[in-house]
């Protein structure tokens, strides 16, 4: 069947669109990619790569002389769409590790220079497990002086990072909420930097350690604490709220239980190649049955839709049904914009309806962390 070599980045546009880049600056370079006369890999990650830099380029000279003229919420919006042009590079599926590392190396410079520029606080912090360090933030809904805020961890899967989980933390952080965004196993500065491989046992370390953190800071409420994930994230929510049944409530987007997912329906370059292995630990799929065990009492949300190709709706209630206590189901009902047959993702029915749905899944966490919206 012949289709756009666009279709190919598919994923990384929904992506990178959820991230907050500019849709005409994507449809600009896409528009690049769709000059390519061979169907080419290589040039279209060079295309992609390069149009980007020089969105980066300009957006940055745009930033320095915003902060030269102390115009500083310029400055902050040229910072974060510098930050967004990384990310989308970041996105591409790049199995040098020395070229993935060096981008990586970009967005984690220019997300720094962004949040210095924002007006609540954004921590820096590291968090300790056995298996090494998971570097952090904790965005805070102001200024941090508060004696006491209700908390919320984020996740996301491997091939994720950090810095992308801002866009679960800033409605939480309108509604009075502090929220922690680690780098997991296998993702971000967690597997760049510190070697901590995506795995069972190093996810059961994880949720251990963040919570052990939340008991040592003191301004961060113990008794208050929700989890929100998507994609693998949403399992690791869930899982993480099994081993802390006093954890408030759960929200997970889009769910994906590795195991419970359809294998055939995983693209190849995400289960094999250089870049893929280096993110996953030894016995990888035997491992993440972990991740499947035990069930929860605190209140859930699940947000899911019938088109999701790899948790079926069977796979997606067999989750649910682990759910004991209160609990919520929304189904996203519109097809995908971004997608062709060979090019669907997970991700892309929920996330593509994220703009609505982080509204919903942020006052179900407010409901029940400090008893209604702020």
């Amino acid at each position: 069947m012949k289709w756009a070599i666009r279709d190919l980045l598919n994923p990384v546009v929904t992506r990178s669109m959820l991230y907050g880049s500019d849709p005409f600056d994507i449809e600009f370079i896409l528009k690049q990619v769709d000059a390519i006369d061979s169907m080419s890999g290589k040039k279209i990650q060079e295309v992609w790569l390069g149009e980007w830099g020089r969105k980066i380029a300009h957006y940055t000279e745009l930033r320095d002389k915003a902060e030269a003229t102390g115009s500083r919420i310029s400055a902050r919006a040229y910072a974060k769409m510098i930050t967004e042009c990384h990310y989308a590079c970041f996105m591409i599926n790049i199995q040098d590790l020395e070229h993935k590392t060096m981008i990586y190396n970009g967005l984690v410079e220019s997300y720094k220079h962004y949040i210095s520029l924002c007006d609540n606080k954004i921590e820096y912090i590291e968090i300790d497990t056995e298996f090494g360090k998971l570097p952090a933030y904790i965005h805070y809904p102001d200024d941090g002086s508060k004696e006491s805020y209700p908390v919320a961890i984020t996740y996301s899967g491997i091939g994720s990072c950090k810095e992308e989980l801002e866009m679960l933390a800033d409605p939480l952080n309108q509604r009075g909420i502090a929220v922690i965004t680690p780098d997991m196993p296998g993702a971000g500065a967690a597997i760049i930097y510190n070697n901590v491989k995506c795995g069972g046992p190093q996810l059961e370390a994880a949720f251990e350690a963040i919570y052990k953190f939340i008991d040592s800071r003191s301004e961060l409420d113990s008794s208050r604490i929700a989890n929100f994930g998507l994609c693998m994230g949403g399992g690791y929510a869930f899982r993480a709220t099994a081993k802390n049944p006093n954890t408030k409530c759960c929200v997970s987007l889009f769910p994906l239980f590795m195991n419970y997912a359809d294998q055939g329906s995983i693209p190849v370059w995400m289960k094999k190649g250089k870049w893929s292995s280096y993110q996953t630990a030894d016995n990888y799929m035997e491992g993440m049955k972990l991740i499947e065990e035990g069930t929860i009492s605190s209140d859930f949300l699940m947000v899911h839709s019938d088109d999701d190709n790899w948790m079926s709706p069977e796979a997606s209630a067999k989750l649910y049904e682990k759910a004991t206590g209160y609990k919520e189901k929304l189904q996203v009902v519109e097809k995908p914009a971004y997608v062709s047959e060979e090019s669907i993702m997970h991700a892309m029915p929920v996330g593509e309806q994220y703009h609505w749905v982080k509204h919903l899944a942020a006052d179900f966490i407010a409901a029940r962390l400090n008893g209604g919206n702020k």
